[in-house]
């Protein structure tokens, strides 16, 4: 690796990586670069002994196994369509030194995976977020949307939201799927309130700066203070009115999260009476999320003394939403000197719509589009048809001053005079004989005004079929596009039975598998029980034998001690 490379690594340490015949652990220096993740024997070499191509596959964490506490491991595994990561590594399985490390290795990852597919969103700042929603003409960051639209549809009358916690490991579950670039859509039946509320917080907990930037964090915190503080009705009212003003100065897609995040929460409020949480319960789960400062991200002390005058902040934007989130409007007065205009102001000026108009016309009939020294003269030879007089003759166009020039030829009282279909010029001279010559001028007038009309006439013909051509066209890509939505949406209504039937039929196997490790175990228990008995019978048996030999011993040594005394007993 050279030394250009070397400067655009993301992210570099020390790994263990299994391999082998025996699959044993050893430990190397990975580099992650741009969309490789190479290794190395030793931290200064610059020949790799390997590397990963990311893009494709998939990272995840190993679950915690109890058998080896210490190992903090993430695989690198294959993607959909793949058998193999590489061509001798069907995974790699990677061991980090704690579960910190472990995090951003895999948050670093799944960037390079996912991020060009709207992936690695938990961790990423909201202007590379909202790059790729930008792409889709969307203003807002979709599990935002997914999250607010499934609680408020499901969570707004359930008691503690925001503030009881969900369930852990849905919660690790569906920030991966979101993280792998995956379009999820909550479902009441596979997920619950408290779960999809964690998750939002979650989302905006790891953003690296607050909805509102750090940079404005000074600003908003007197707002808030000047509030707090306020003795009059007056006082607040001027404190809320600097927050309107303020709001605005902060990007525009921040806004716009923050007045849709503030919007809702105010919705959630309204019904405190049965979810328990008031605007002043919500600001209190929510400040932190919206609003911190950078150095508070590592001082808890800072954080819990200024919680109240966060707490205070979101507590306005959530009371007042209706007042406080209005976006400045442009103004497009028009002025009378241009060069009056400051710099800052140049956007106030606005081009003639129908340029655009004329532009796309011309564009569509001719294949180019009309300059910009053009336009003025089209203007007067449309405004020319307008009053009667075509401007066309042999589909060539003529100059505005032809009617000048052809109305002093007769005097000033020339006028022209259009009714119905037929157009009839009508001449009114000063009292006085006319002369042959004006009767043949007369004519050949009339003549060019024909001809005038007819151009102009097959010139609007063929640009209203070109406009029924284009709207046909508009209109069968709009049916194409219904048609293909309705498809998808046959699609995901199928995966989504699919996906039921895979779960249900995951259930049945695990009640299943639970039933036959009961009735193993039952009858394992049972077996152990009887050869327990067994056992015991026969040690009491063995025991009763020996007993018995004993005492026929016994006996045999007092009958020889008999036949010594007394001799042998007589038949």
């Amino acid at each position: 690796m050279n030394a250009a490379q070397r400067q655009r690594i993301i992210r570099s340490g020390w790994l263990k990586k299994q391999g082998g015949m025996v699959r044993t652990w050893h430990r190397r220096w990975f580099c992650l670069n741009n969309d490789f993740l190479f290794y190395f024997a030793k931290e200064d070499d610059s020949k790799p002994l390997g590397c990963i191509f990311l893009p494709g596959n998939r990272v995840c964490e190993v679950p915690f196994n109890p058998e080896e506490p210490d190992k903090c491991l993430l695989e690198i595994s294959a993607g959909k369509g793949q058998t193999r990561v590489t061509s001798n590594h069907e995974t790699y399985l990677l061991w980090a030194a704690n579960d910190e490390e472990r995090q951003k290795w895999i948050k670093n990852i799944r960037k390079v995976m996912y991020s060009s597919f709207g992936g690695a969103i938990f961790g990423q700042s909201l202007e590379e977020t909202m790059a790729f929603e930008h792409k889709l003409n969307r203003r807002l960051p979709y599990i935002m949307e997914q999250c607010v639209h499934f609680l408020t549809k499901n969570g707004l009358d359930v008691e503690g939201i925001f503030r009881l916690p969900g369930r852990n490991l849905l919660i690790k579950e569906l920030k991966e799927r979101f993280d792998s670039a995956e379009r999820v859509v909550f479902d009441i039946e596979e997920v619950d309130v408290h779960t999809v509320a964690s998750l939002l917080k979650l989302y905006l907990r790891e953003l690296p700066q607050s909805v509102i930037p750090a940079e404005y964090y000074q600003k908003f915190m007197n707002i808030a203070l000047r509030y707090q503080s306020a003795q009059t009705p007056e006082d607040k009212q001027k404190a809320i009115f600097d927050l309107r003003e303020s709001l605005p100065d902060i990007p525009t897609d921040n806004f716009h999260i923050l007045s849709f995040l503030c919007k809702f929460l105010a919705l959630v409020s309204r019904n405190s009476e049965v979810n328990k949480m008031t605007v002043l319960n919500i600001a209190t789960v929510f400040g932190p999320n919206i609003i911190r400062n950078v150095s508070e991200a590592d001082s808890a002390e800072l954080l819990m003394a200024t919680a109240d005058i966060t707490q205070q902040l979101v507590f306005m934007m959530i009371e007042y939403e209706k007042d406080v989130f209005v976006e400045k409007q442009v103004d497009t007065t028009p002025v009378g000197n241009l060069l009056d205009l400051e710099p800052e102001d140049n956007t106030c000026v606005l081009k003639p719509t129908s340029l655009n108009l004329m532009d796309c016309i011309n564009k569509e009939l001719f294949g180019s589009e009309i300059p910009a020294s053009e336009f003025e003269e089209l203007l007067a030879l449309q405004q020319l048809s307008l009053d009667g007089v075509s401007p066309i003759a042999e589909n060539k166009p003529v100059a505005p001053v032809r009617r000048k020039k052809m109305a002093n030829r007769r005097g000033e009282n020339r006028k022209v005079v259009m009714s119905g279909t037929e157009e009839e010029l009508e001449t009114h001279f000063p009292v006085g004989p006319e002369s042959p010559d004006s009767e043949n001028q007369d004519s050949e007038l009339a003549e060019s005004s024909d001809s005038l009309y007819n151009g102009q006439t097959a010139v609007e013909l063929d640009i209203h079929s070109k406009c029924e051509q284009l709207e046909q066209q508009n209109k069968t890509l709009q049916e194409r596009g219904v048609q293909q939505e309705v498809k998808i949406n046959e699609m995901r209504m199928k995966i989504a039975r699919l996906e039921r039937y895979m779960k249900e039929l995951t259930r049945s196997n695990s009640v299943i598998v639970q039933r036959y490790e009961a009735r193993i175990s039952t009858m394992d228990n049972a077996h152990k029980n009887a050869i327990k008995t067994l056992q015991d019978k026969l040690k009491a048996e063995k025991k009763s034998t020996d007993e018995a030999v004993k005492r026929v011993m016994i006996l045999q040594t007092q009958l020889q001690h008999y036949h010594l005394k007394y001799g042998e007993l007589p038949e």
